[in-house]
């Protein structure tokens, strides 16, 4: 059986708690667990015998060490990080020595947002790999066969199906899938025969039926983090006992399912049975694709990803591949293939990350940040709409019983390619759904330097908007030309404003350099006493969502007073 270890199931927690490691231990070569109980202890992130910080280290450490709270915790976590792909042994043989890897360095990186990075680490997984030493001998990549089987199961799975269908089971040729969901299918229809067959498993393989499901607390917490799945108490499949608590499929679960199905799923079997060059490729391919969906930015990479697609052109076709190379093979031989050098390990990683083509500064500092809050809609009905297409769009999988974040996922991912004659219109029907009256200028008038405004009386707001086929991330090209259009306007007067009113710079992602960013915004406030507000799509996306749903707090005002990056948080 397949199993993974239980420090907890709140993700986010579990996640500050990797980036907080990797903030103080990120500069050694190489660290252990105690290493990793002290850092949790001082920073309160842990706790023994009631208390927290020095005197729960003090009170948990044992001499015999296998009954210490703290370093069996600690070990559980770096078990976790190490499934993820984001830590790794240092050496083979000594297999509580532990370095961060490439993959983790972008996972701390995404301290804004990082459930994407998460989600493509946890789709990463995959048995048997060169990482872990594991009891069971299952092939499996197990959450997209969850995905894969409850997409062919009405959309429905649950923590059992997932014991006996996934977790003790192999996923890998033709038929695996269907075999796994024609043994789920038997099970269905009766309680009884599903608690037989679970009573059953444990027999077979020496767990205990607690144990066994003890394993599925963090797979299970993964699956409505994620956004995959939500849960629903029913008897509908396993009647004559208690409602089972089943897991339904959203829209962008099946839509995740969909893209696994079509993609090119490599596992260690496969990568080792490649020459060397097409193994190399694979790594390449693999991580800069994981890293893609995560939203980082890998346009300096694009030229070796299209070689390398060429020397794989028989073995993919045009599919996307799903290859995690820091959850499947060595990190030595990883880093290789990427031109990542232990030389930089030294604690030299600000430095060994801007080497790097997909770069992203870890060490980061947004020094401005203008949060909205969006209120919580108890409606899931949007009243009918005859606005833009945009908000028609929005309006319909408002009806589909989407939540706000998957809607502004979805058609983030839509616009993904959009060029500036698509997206310069759109952006401006967004602050149109938010209360503003906003149009995209039209190309050729000089006198309209901006490329949108939202019009006031008194307060009108240049916007410079980049599409992501200009750009995918915000640059401080963008910021300079937000504070030119300010400039502009003010002087020309063809539209109402005031030094006090913002001026914007919209685009696909954030800036991919935020310090930069936000050290620029800093010195136009304090050199020309103008303010800056930055706006990702995904962000744009979201309140507006909210704001057709029915949110009446249409934040105009906050807006207009906007300085430095947005961030969005429901309350």
């Amino acid at each position: 059986m397949i199993r993974f270890p239980n420090p907890g199931s709140d993700i986010p927690s579990f996640i500050r708690i990797f980036q907080t490691l990797y903030t103080y231990l990120s500069d050694k070569s190489w660290f252990n667990l105690d290493d990793i109980s002290g850092t949790m202890t001082s920073m309160n992130l842990a706790a023994s015998s009631g208390h927290v910080g020095e005197q729960a280290l003090a009170l948990s450490t044992r001499e015999d060490r296998s009954r210490d709270p703290l370093y069996n915790q600690s070990k559980m976590y770096a078990e976790l990080f190490r499934t993820l792909g984001w830590m790794v042994s240092d050496d083979p043989d000594a297999a509580l020595k532990f370095r961060f890897t490439l993959l983790g360095d972008h996972a701390a990186a995404a301290d804004v947002d990082p459930r994407a990075i998460f989600e493509e680490s946890v789709l990463g997984i995959n048995y048997p790999n060169r990482i872990l030493a594991i009891k069971g001998t299952e092939a499996s990549r197990v959450f997209s066969a969850i995905l894969r089987t409850a997409s062919r199961l009405e959309g429905y799975t649950c923590r059992d199906e997932i014991i006996l269908g996934v977790l003790n089971r192999d996923d890998i040729g033709d038929d695996a899938i269907d075999n796994i969901v024609t043994a789920v299918c038997s099970l269905r229809g009766s309680s009884a025969r599903l608690t037989r067959a679970i009573s059953d498993m444990s027999a077979q393989i020496g767990i205990q039926i607690n144990t066994m499901q003890n394993y599925t607390r963090f797979p299970l917490a993964v699956l409505t983090y994620c956004g995959w799945f939500e849960k629903e108490r029913t008897n509908r499949f396993y009647p004559g006992g208690r409602p089972v608590v089943m897991f339904k499929m959203t829209s962008y679960g099946r839509q995740r399912a969909e893209e696994l199905d079509r993609a090119a799923d490599i596992r260690l079997s496969q990568y080792e049975s490649q020459p060397t060059e097409k193994q190399k490729a694979l790594i390449r391919l693999g991580f800069y694709f994981m890293l893609q969906r995560a939203n980082f930015d890998i346009s300096p990479a694009i030229a070796q990803v299209a070689a390398d697609q060429g020397v794989l052109r028989k073995d993919i076709s045009d599919r996307e591949v799903i290859f995690s190379p820091y959850q499947t093979i060595r990190p030595e031989i990883a880093d290789n293939a990427l031109g990542n050098t232990q030389a930089f390990r030294d604690g030299e990683t600000d430095e060994k990350v801007a080497e790097m083509p997909q770069v992203y500064n870890v060490h980061v500092a947004v020094q401005q940040v203008t949060t909205i809050r969006l209120k919580q809609i108890a409606s899931e009905e949007a009243s009918t709409t005859t606005g833009s297409e945009i908000e028609r769009k929005i309006a319909m999988h408002i009806k589909q019983k989407l939540s706000d974040r998957e809607i502004a996922q979805s058609l983030f991912r839509e616009y993904r390619t959009a060029t500036k004659e698509v997206f310069y219109p759109l952006v401006a029907d967004l602050f149109t759904i938010l209360g503003f009256t906003c149009h995209a200028s039209r190309t050729g008038i000089n006198y309209e330097r901006w490329d949108a405004i939202a019009v006031d009386d008194a307060y009108s707001i240049p916007i410079e908007i980049k599409s992501p086929t200009e750009e995918l991330f915000i640059s401080v090209k963008a910021v300079r030309q937000a504070l030119e259009n300010k400039i502009i306007l003010l002087s020309r007067r063809s539209y109402a404003t005031d030094w006090d009113t913002a001026t914007l710079a919209v685009g696909y992602n954030t800036p991919n350099d935020r310090a930069e960013v936000s050290r620029l915004i800093a010195d136009i406030k304090a050199t020309f006493n103008v303010k800056i507000g930055i706006i990702d799509f995904l962000s744009l996306l979201t309140i507006a969502t909210a704001a057709v749903r029915g949110d009446c707090g249409i934040h105009i005002g906050e807006i207009r007073q906007m300085e430095g990056l947005i961030n969005v948080e429901s309350v």
